[in-house]
């Protein structure tokens, strides 16, 4: 009420009378409520408001500006005030209705007035005259009113009838309102049909809330309006059907529904009826669902029926065949029972396999324009047979195969679907017994289907695992030596068909290996040394492999884990619980001789090429014993530490992504995906080695930062974390020691290894957070975007240690005396160590620490005093008039941040000092950081008001901040123009940006990135997206995958090849040719576009230039001939051309001045105009109407006595012929020559 009441106080100047009629009366009754000493409560407004309802009732305007505030009181009075003074309202609204029935603005405020009156009403009312005559009054309006009073009034009915009374579980009003509804439809359909479809869209709303009672009597009553032939009314009766069936409580007994569903059917529109045909599908699909409910049995016996009557439609031409489909597949999903099926699967004639027949008649030439949908409705009785698939369908099968041989492109994807849903339901073996794949070409004229291979690896999932090792392998075998054979006999052709056929046939082994059902039988030693070999020996099927032995372990885990019964886990997949963990357990006995094969596969692929193998490996490790885990972990660790000694990872690196790396980093590597899986003993050898061995080799980088990963993946796992814990001391001292020998390349892993040692800081040990704290912040500039994320997430997490208390003990700290007091740990004293960055000795330490700050000050904003605050802000405004613009820049993004999250206590009374420090910053960086600043002025502008900003302006800087202002202005005007509605204020904007800050922003990592880079400048010409691009260079402008958070994302190029043929995306090295930079043109290509570029004489034949065998410098000097690139480098250098803005606009140079200006140095007016003038040569052309150039403005003027500035040109040839004329040839460009 309060949000409400608040536009429409604002609405007091409208232009509308209505609304500024609305918005007086409620000043006036505010006023009233004030002056009698009340609060503006809904009580005072209703009481208010009520009493000078009945002082006016005569005054229509003022009576419904009145009604209309009633109506927004009403939702919002106690229920007891409402209850208690319904006999003093409603004599009131009746009063006000009959003087103002044709007023439909009265009419709808006393609609609404009565459902808030009526609904909170005991049930003890509803029998009382006056609650019967004001409900009749809304029931007759939901039916004769005009359209949107009639609309409300049914609203109003609808809500009452949902708001019953306690203890009634039917609104007592529902037999009333029943009783009208019928003899309205008995009375008017004869006589007013119109009234009757407006009854009808009231009885739809309210079907959910009719007396059970009633049923049979209201459809009777439909029935009967189909018979009127009136369109219109029967679809209103069908939608009324289907919204009953769609409530799904329908009170009918058995033999009554079931004689409404006959009624129904024969009720069924012609197939060419597109208006009431998908009406009356919709009202079977959910028809019968709902008798299945009361009566399955009968109705899977009558399914088969109407299932053909509608089946038989698809041979009509007709546009409602996707309707039609919707129903019978809603009939198949919901009427066919289990019991049905296994009677069909026995041969027991019944209404599924009756459905059968009739769905293998539509695959027929007459049937032919609906054969997508008819597959459809295959599909769902494959998906609704599963197992009894076959060979219930096996017709079904053999006539979409034919289809298959030869199919059209309208119907090609259904039927690859209709045949996958055979495949996954009936199993590759039923299938393939049908449509054979016929692939070794015997020469008795079978047909090839190797076009089912790919459908076969798609669909093939829970099934026999044997038909794969006793059928397919044994065929990929023989198409194997086939292939060899060609090749011997250099048919090459042949030969790269079967090799094409073998892989595709070895693709299939992950279907068969989902969830088989035969595992423990069908999966020997003889098959495992199989896989095995083929991972050794076949390169190209390792990942396929590797995946169908992942499969194996993973699915029988997802189904050991699934909180579904055995039965229903039976009855789906064919395996129960029980089957899944004796195959895990067959498995394991896999795991000890599949963990060797793997890891020595491992080592033999590039890094970048082994991950599916890492994954096969996790699995196995899950479901091998803790013993076997642990052994195989020793010997991995024997290898490492011989390939450490041998140094065979040494210094020299290995830039080849396609070369498998060192053994010592493979093995790390294995260690690392090992590590979830050991016990603590195996836990201390690793850590022992890491801390000793991998932290300190400088000299082999890649080991280093691969000990940080080992280390950070220790403190992750369980085992891991205790021991580190264990030894806290000892890795503590450990990682500082080796801090000044960490390479570039480790920091990232360094600094998370760090993370989770503060992670696990016992709060008696916190002096480790300011021994790191250094590191931390100078990595917050990383050059590395990840390094740069995770060091911001490590200085918050080091806050929230602090924030959880303890003790820094200062004289553990290097170079600080043992009489050095602890210092307790707080969220003060966090900011007090980081702060000390500040008075660093190089500009690159100072930004980095004044970046952490506005990342930590964000975070804990709420935590620290306001005095810190303060501090900080003041601190933190110094920097920003510094002369180095690294500094600056960060500086610049705190007090973004500090506009954004900091109290208005806080902040108003240093808005002086901003203002000058940002000025003053504008001023020493010639508008480097324009766009920021001016961001940071509108912010302020939001949040205080142009006027409190412009106050804190001097004189000499106005311009700047009413330019700012008029551009705000004229874009809120645009923004408002395009959404259409009203400009919001800049209280509203300040709230929307300070609540984004709370929540994290779409497309943003968290809410501190949303503050700083999401919350874009809302002024037009803006060049923020500039500054956007080049900040990402510094830290947080993009997310984790790498694209900057403006937009969404940072735009991606390809980098073509020299002779400019396009980029093979299965190359392995076509991830080095995409980059996020523009690629610049070669010079190259530059040449060949001016040889495109060519010119041409007055006949259209093309002109070589033969300068050749003249003198250059002549040509130069008569200015005959000029190359065609000088027209550009005059248009720069001319004292009459014009350079472009950073808004794209034009802009003339004046004066000879120099308007590029180098960000980077700090120019000299006088020395650039000397520069320029040695640099400016004789003009060899003469603008046409320089001499009408206006001197202060774009465009031309007109001077006396001379022709207006502009000429009109003939568009015929304008240069005539070589030495035909003296005069000056007059070019288009607007160029005469001399």
């Amino acid at each position: 009420m309060d949000v409400k009441f608040e536009k429409i106080r604002r609405q007091v100047n409208s232009k509308l009378e209505n609304q500024k009629l609305y918005a007086r009366t409620l000043i006036a009754i505010e006023e009233t409520i004030r002056e009698q000493n009340g609060t503006l409560s809904p009580v005072a407004y209703f009481g208010a408001i009520m009493t000078t309802l009945q002082a006016t009732a005569s005054d229509n305007e003022v009576t419904g500006a009145l009604l209309y505030l009633l109506n927004e009181v009403f939702p919002v009075l106690p229920q007891s005030v409402i209850r208690s003074k319904f006999n003093d309202i409603m004599p009131i609204l009746e009063g006000v209705y009959e003087l103002n029935k044709d007023q439909q603005p009265i009419v709808r405020s006393i609609i609404g007035c009565m459902q808030e009156l009526l609904a909170n009403q005991d049930a003890s009312i509803w029998g009382m005259p006056l609650a019967k005559k004001a409900y009749q009054m809304l029931l007759i309006l939901s039916a004769n009113a005009s359209p949107k009073a009639r609309k409300a009034a049914q609203d109003a009915v609808r809500s009452i009838l949902s708001r019953s009374p306690p203890p009634c579980t039917i609104h007592p009003a529902a037999n009333g309102t029943a009783e009208f509804i019928l003899r309205v439809l008995n009375e008017t359909t004869k006589n007013d049909q119109h009234a009757t479809q407006q009854i009808l869209s009231l009885l739809q709303s309210i079907i959910p809330y009719w007396p059970p009672n009633q049923f049979s009597t209201l459809c009777q009553s439909l029935l009967q309006l189909p018979k009127f032939n009136n369109i219109f009314l029967t679809k209103a009766a069908f939608d009324v059907f289907e919204t009953l069936f769609d409530a799904q409580e329908t009170d009918i007994d058995e033999p009554k529904f079931a004689a409404l569903l006959r009624s129904i059917c024969d009720m069924k529109p012609a197939a060419v009826d597109d208006r009431l045909l998908p009406t009356w599908l919709m009202i079977i699909s959910k028809a019968y669902p709902a008798y299945a409910k009361v009566n399955p049995g009968q109705c899977g016996a009558d399914i088969a029926t109407v299932f053909s009557v509608i089946f038989n439609d698809f041979q009509q031409e007709s546009r409602s065949y996707k309707s039609i489909a919707n129903c019978l597949i809603a009939l198949i999903d919901y009427c066919i029972t289990e019991d049905m099926i296994i009677q069909a699967s026995q041969n027991i004639e019944n209404g599924v396999t009756q459905i059968v027949s009739v769905v293998e008649t539509g695959l027929g030439v007459h049937f032919q324009p609906a054969w997508v949908q008819v597959m459809s409705v295959q599909q769902a009785l494959f998906k609704k047979l599963h197992f009894a698939s076959s060979p219930l369908m096996n017709g079904c099968v053999a006539l979409l195969g034919e289809l298959r041989l030869s199919p059209a492109e309208s119907y090609k994807e259904q039927l690859d679907k209709t045949l996958g849903a055979a495949i996954a339901t009936m199993g590759p073996e039923n299938f393939l017994s049908i449509l054979p794949l016929n692939l070794e070409g015997s020469g008795t004229g079978d047909i090839g289907r190797a076009f089912l291979l790919p459908l076969l690896k798609t669909y093939t999932t829970n099934t026999n695992l044997s038909y794969f090792v006793n059928v397919l392998m044994p065929l990929g075998d023989r198409l194997a030596e086939k292939g060899q054979q060609a090749k011997d006999r250099e048919m090459e052709l042949q030969a790269k068909v079967y090799e094409t056929l073998v892989n595709q046939i070895w693709s299939l082994a992950p279907g068969f290996c989902d969830l088989p059902k035969d595992l423990t039988t069908a999966f020997n030693n003889t098959v495992a040394e199989r896989f095995s070999s083929l991972l050794y020996s076949q390169p190209e099927l390792r990942p396929t492999v590797a995946q169908s032995l992942q499969f194996l372990v993973e699915k029988n885990q997802a189904l050991a884990r699934s909180a579904a019964s055995d039965e229903d886990l039976q009855k789906a997949y064919g395996v129960s619980k029980t089957q899944a963990q004796e195959n895990l357990k067959y498995m394991s006995q896999f795991s000890v001789n599949y963990l060797a094969v793997f890891f020595n596969v491992y080592s033999q692929i590039a890094a970048a090429y082994r991950g599916f193998l890492a994954d096969v490996i996790k699995s196995y490790l899950s479901v091998a014993t803790p013993q076997d885990v642990n052994d195989t972990f020793k010997k991995v660790l024997g290898l490492l530490t011989q390939a450490l000694e041998k140094k065979t990872g040494g210094s020299v690196s290995n830039n080849d992504p396609t070369v498998p790396p060192p053994m010592s980093h493979t093995m790390l590597d294995l260690a690392v995906v090992m590590i979830p899986y050991l016990d603590t003993e195996s836990i201390e050898l690793l850590y022992n080695g890491t801390v000793t061995t991998l932290l300190g080799k400088e000299d082999e980088p890649a080991l280093q930062k691969k000990g940080y990963k080992v280390l950070k993946h220790l403190i992750d796992s369980t085992l891991g974390r205790q021991v580190a814990l264990n030894h806290i001391d000892e890795l503590q001292a450990k990682v500082l020691e080796a801090t000044a020998s960490c390479t570039v390349s480790a920091r990232k892993d360094r600094i998370k290894a760090l993370f989770a040692i503060v992670q696990i800081l016992p709060s008696s040990d916190l002096h480790f957070i300011p021994a790191v704290l250094s590191e931390t912040v100078i990595s917050s500039k990383d050059s590395n975007e990840k390094t740069r994320n995770v060091a911001f997430a490590l200085l918050v997490e080091m806050g929230e240690k602090m924030k959880q208390g303890g003790v820094v003990k200062n004289s553990k700290l290097e170079g600080l005396d043992e009489a050095v007091p602890d210092a307790p740990a707080s969220i003060s004293e966090y900011f007090t160590m980081v702060t000390a960055g500040l008075a660093g000795t190089t500009a690159h330490m100072i930004a980095a620490t004044i970046t952490g700050l506005s990342r930590i000050f964000f975070e804990f904003k709420d935590d620290i005093s306001a005095d810190l605050a303060l501090e900080l802000l003041q601190t933190i405004n110094v920097f920003v008039g510094a002369n180095n613009r690294e500094i600056v820049r960060s500086a610049l993004g705190y007090l973004k941040v500090c506009i954004v999250v900091l109290d208005d206590s806080l902040l108003s009374p240093q808005l002086v000092q901003v203002v000058d420090s940002l000025l003053k910053c504008s001023h020493q960086t010639k508008n480097h950081f324009k766009p920021k600043i001016r961001h940071i002025f509108e912010r302020l502008i939001r949040r205080f008001g142009y006027e409190r900003v412009a106050e804190a302006v001097p004189q000499e800087d106005k311009k700047l901040i009413n330019n700012i202002q008029k551009r705000r202005m004229r874009a809120k005007r645009k923004k408002s123009a395009a959404n259409h509605h009203g400009e919001s204020s800049d209280e509203e904007e300040d709230i929307a940006a300070r609540q984004s800050a709370k929540k994290v922003g779409a497309g943003y990592h968290d809410a501190y990135e949303e503050v700083l880079y999401g919350s874009e400048s809302e002024l037009e010409g803006s060049d923020d997206d500039e500054e956007m691009v080049s900040n990402g260079k510094s830290g947080l402008g993009k997310n984790a995958s790498g694209n900057t958070k403006k937009n969404g994302g940072r735009d991606t190029f390809i980098r073509e090849g020299v002779d400019d043929t396009p980029l093979d995306f299965l190359d392995r090295s076509a991830l080095a040719r995409i980059t996020s930079t523009k690629p610049q043109q070669k010079k190259q290509q530059q040449q060949q576009s001016l040889a495109q570029s060519a010119q041409y004489n007055d006949e259209g034949r093309m002109v070589f230039n033969e300068s050749g065998d003249s003198d250059s410098g002549e040509e130069e000097e008569t200015g005959e001939e000029v190359d065609k690139t000088d027209y550009y480098m005059l248009a720069q250098k001319s004292a009459h051309g014009f350079v472009r803005t950073e808004q794209n606009k034009i802009r003339f140079k004046k004066g000879g001045k120099d308007d590029d200006e180098d960000d980077d140095a700090m120019d000299v007016d006088g020395e650039n105009k000397r520069k320029k003038k040695q640099r400016v040569k004789k003009q060899q052309y003469e603008l046409i109407g320089k001499e009408y150039r206006s001197k202060r403005a774009g465009g031309d003027v007109k001077s006396k006595d001379k022709a207006d500035p502009y000429a009109y040109m003939p568009l015929g040839k304008v240069i005539k012929k070589k030495g035909r004329s003296k005069g000056p040839k007059v070019t288009f460009t607007g160029r005469v020559k001399r």
